[in-house]
């Protein structure tokens, strides 16, 4: 099936708008953010995501666990 040109020429559209969505939702988010652990976990999240080509489960599992951390060590989790 990825032989053909139609499903090859999805694939090649859908990864940069996958990319563009990821960063269409980070600059709000970022932008939001309200405590400064918040952001070494959002520019890791980016990079898992990006960089290492994860899957976005394993980017919220990893990204959840890391607040679970923090909340659990008794740092600062809500505004």
């Amino acid at each position: 099936m990825r032989q053909r040109p139609g499903v090859q020429a999805f694939l090649a559209g859908a990864g940069p708008a996958a990319i563009g969505a990821i960063f269409g939702s980070a600059i709000p988010l970022g932008l939001a953010l309200t405590h400064v652990w918040q952001v070494p976990v959002l520019v890791a999240a980016a990079g898992w995501l990006l960089v290492f080509r994860r899957s976005a489960l394993s980017t919220l599992l990893l990204a959840g666990l890391v607040g679970l951390v923090v909340a659990l060590a008794g740092g600062p989790v809500v505004s």
